[in-house]
């Protein structure tokens, strides 16, 4: 219910920030784990108005204490992430795919780094993925940083960073789901499949940024690409 209530809202930001998404095929039905970059603090509702199905988030936890929006966040369904209690995150997460749910979860557990690039990925999506079988839907986002606003505000005990998009472009590209396969228990090839992930997704940003054509974009760090079988 407050997905269709906020998405004309979340329409009308994202028509302001110059919004394009493309799609490189339609989403697949039942359970799926879209894992997009993260520029931005603005990029969960931008993540879930491309997708154009009602979707949970896995989020950092000092988000659900903001006044008001941790209280939309609640009423949404999201996962808080909160420091040491990683596993009731994750089964929270599980459960949800379990029961044909959508949920977006960012590989890089924070924002990307303020310069552009992107961090070491956690192992997150692809462990979900191989416990529950559910396919992976890589989505590569590009903004540009002169539209971007730094602040920083006092959560609790802490001083929290974020950086929302108010001038776009602002680009998604949704890329084909990958199907994994193999031994969780096998951290190596987890770590390496995640990184695999990674790569995908960086592809897709800088897709996103070349079909922009920006120069001023964030600069993409892009390896070859390595198929997730």
């Amino acid at each position: 219910m407050i997905y269709w209530l906020s998405r004309p809202i979340i329409g009308l930001y994202g028509r302001m920030l110059k919004l394009d998404v493309v799609r490189h095929e339609r989403l697949p039905k039942g359970p799926k784990i879209i894992t997009p970059n993260h520029p931005t603090t603005s990029d969960p509702f931008l993540a879930t108005y491309a997708l154009r199905e009602p979707s949970r988030t896995l989020v950092i936890g000092h988000a659900f204490d903001v006044p008001g929006f941790g209280a939309y966040l609640r009423a949404s369904g999201h996962i808080p992430v909160v420091e040491g209690e990683g596993q009731r995150a994750f089964g929270a997460a599980e459960a949800h795919l379990r029961n044909g749910g959508t949920l977006i979860l960012f590989p890089e557990g924070h924002l990307s780094p303020r310069e552009g690039g992107f961090l070491e990925p956690h192992t997150g999506a692809a462990r979900l993925a191989l416990m529950t079988g559910a396919p992976i839907v890589p989505m590569g986002i590009s903004v540009s940083p002169r539209g971007l606003w730094h602040m920083e505000s006092d959560i609790g005990d802490e001083w929290v960073a974020s950086r929302w998009a108010l001038r776009g472009p602002y680009g998604i590209t949704v890329g084909r789901p990958l199907h994994l396969t193999g031994n969780i228990e096998d951290h190596i090839f987890v770590k390496m499949a995640s990184r695999r992930i990674m790569q995908h997704i960086r592809e897709l940003a800088y897709e996103s940024q070349e079909r922009l054509q920006a120069p001023y974009l964030w600069p993409s760090i892009l390896e070859p690409l390595v198929p997730v079988r």
